[in-house]
């Protein structure tokens, strides 16, 4: 095939005037090669935006009342690769951030140990937290494990933060029948704010997430979770995260709509990255001044959201 009529024959394009500009330019610029791969590349984009237009179509016909609810929900159909996502027959995103927009999203709080909640068994999609360093809390990291064994789905996933001083000790913890080792992720920490371990002699400038599965991992993923310089928040925690770094891990980890649990919630960052990305969130803190705030400050931005 060396003209566009040719190609046109064989891919149909639907906007031909902008195919033919591409394909001319391409066989002009590359005369002696094959222009199979790329007359494929021009269709494939052409049926993202057709696709892009029909979601967006739906999305739109839901006369959403939240304008932030609405621009973060075209923000994800916006994005190629979520696109493509579906069109290769990942559809189930798509349907969860419908769910979602359609009146059934929900935070759920709870003001108790983990271990004691009745959280119904595999009812949760992904795990996410950040348990408490110190040694004397080591031992939390085998009950977040069975924990999480109990209450993920099949394919759910938990990560978990963790102190690099007693990592060993917490790989060992963290085994479980039912959940295996999958992967650490570096979550980075950059900035004067970072931690200083005088026994160690270390500046640290990261923190692990380890990765654990409930069965084998159904997404890739980018290892490097990226936190904004000096970006620590500790107005609402002690021990308090950074709202930037931990959008990048629930957006890294989970999709729209996905049902994200964080035992151990703190201040509450987690569920107002979750709040802010179309998640639905379970939240369990054990202190009581710590609930109240993570309280406080969830719901402040769940009526902003819904009042938007």
């Amino acid at each position: 095939m060396k003209s566009f009529k040719e190609i046109q024959a064989a891919f149909n394009f639907l906007d031909v005037e902008q195919a033919e500009k591409r394909i001319n330019r391409y066989l002009k610029t590359y005369p002696n090669k094959d222009i199979i791969p790329y007359a494929e590349k021009v269709k494939f984009e052409e049926q993202i935006k057709i696709v892009q237009h029909d979601l967006i179509q739906k999305i739109n016909a839901l006369n959403l009342t939240s304008s932030f609810l609405k621009e973060k929900a075209l923000e994800i159909v916006n994005n190629p690769k979520f696109i493509t996502k579906h069109i290769k027959g990942s559809e189930a995103p798509f349907d969860k951030l419908m769910a979602y927009l359609s009146g059934n999203r929900f935070y759920r709080l709870e003001n108790n140990d983990f271990r004691a909640c009745d959280i119904e068994n595999e009812s949760i999609d992904i795990i996410v937290t950040d348990p408490p360093y110190p040694r004397q809390y080591l031992d939390l990291y085998h009950d977040l494990a069975v924990f999480a064994e109990r209450v993920l789905k099949p394919g759910g996933s938990l990560f978990a933060m963790a102190g690099q001083s007693y990592l060993p000790e917490i790989l060992q913890l963290m085994q479980a029948q039912g959940l295996k080792y999958n992967w650490t992720l570096c979550y980075l920490t950059p900035g004067g704010q970072s931690p200083q371990l005088w026994q160690r002699k270390v500046n640290s400038f990261w923190k692990p997430v380890l990765w654990y599965i409930k069965g084998d991992p159904k997404k890739w993923l980018g290892d490097v979770v990226k936190s904004d310089v000096n970006d620590n928040d500790k107005n609402f925690h002690f021990w308090g995260q950074s709202i930037s770094g931990m959008n990048d891990l629930i957006q890294r980890v989970s999709d729209p709509g996905d049902v994200i649990l964080d035992p151990f919630l703190g201040g509450g960052t987690t569920g107002a990255a979750c709040l802010y990305n179309l998640r639905n969130f379970v939240g369990i803190e054990i202190e009581q001044d710590s609930f109240e705030t993570a309280k406080e400050r969830l719901s402040i931005i769940d009526k902003a959201i819904l009042n938007d």
